[in-house]
């Protein structure tokens, strides 16, 4: 599929008459103007019908697929990965604005920045949300799209767990009552070690949190991604 745009800019609707391209870049009708996607400029006044496509976007945790389809034909679809590590990122970042802070010798207070402004966001879901509006906006400077339709999915996830939730009791996380996340990941795991091939053979373990997507970079405390290890299986080598 080549994607073309008019002499003026605007979006005309894709081709694949390949052969028809090629002879217009040869006789210097149309240039290229990138080539991922394929897309080339009309050098010459053309008409501006174009036949309007819905686009229709999959919004997923770590990827978005997306589509954009008229009434014939599919002209263009893929798969977007989001960017992920966000959280890492902004702990690095905090780490930093310490140590700058801690080398002034006098910082005065202030309180005006204590404040989020009204529709604020959490710096992934941000991201996220810029990155589905980038992407919208990028695949209509291909195809001629009118409408865009987003699926999302809301899911009670406490509910999932327990179907008998109710009432306050969605107040009180998985950790409610443990006075942190150390000892509920060893409640949880029943004070063992879980790792199937453990050979630590002494009769009081030393215990200690294993990040489970460390080694893909995932660092997150969330309870999902920690998981109990003894210290001789909890190894830079098992990371």
């Amino acid at each position: 599929m080549v994607y073309v745009l008019a002499q003026d800019g605007t979006v005309l609707m894709p081709t694949e008459r390949h052969g028809n391209v090629r002879r217009m870049l040869k006789e210097g009708k149309a240039k290229v103007i990138k080539a991922k996607p394929f897309t080339i400029q009309l050098l010459y006044e053309t008409t501006g019908y174009t036949q309007p496509a819905v686009l229709g976007l999959d919004s997923g945790y770590n990827h978005v697929g997306f589509s954009a389809v008229n009434s014939t034909k599919e002209l263009i679809a893929g798969e977007l990965t989001l960017l992920q590590g966000q959280v890492e990122r902004n702990k690095e970042r905090s780490m930093y604005r310490k140590q700058r802070r801690n080398r002034l010798r006098y910082r005065a207070k202030r309180f005006s920045n204590r404040r989020k402004p009204e529709g604020w966001l959490a710096p992934s879901l941000k991201n996220k949300l810029d990155t589905h509006i980038r992407l919208v906006d990028k695949i209509s400077t291909l195809v001629p799209v009118s409408k865009v339709v987003v699926e999302v999915a809301a899911f009670d996830i406490q509910a999932i767990k327990n179907p008998k939730i109710e009432g306050k009791e969605y107040q009180q996380g998985e950790q409610y009552g443990f006075w942190n996340l150390r000892e509920y990941i060893f409640h949880r795991d029943n004070h063992q070690c879980q790792n199937p091939d453990c050979k630590n053979k002494a009769k009081e373990k030393v215990l200690q949190a294993h990040h489970i997507g460390f080694w893909k970079g995932d660092r997150s405390d969330r309870p999902g991604n920690l998981i109990t290890l003894c210290t001789k299986c909890h190894t830079p080598a098992n990371h």
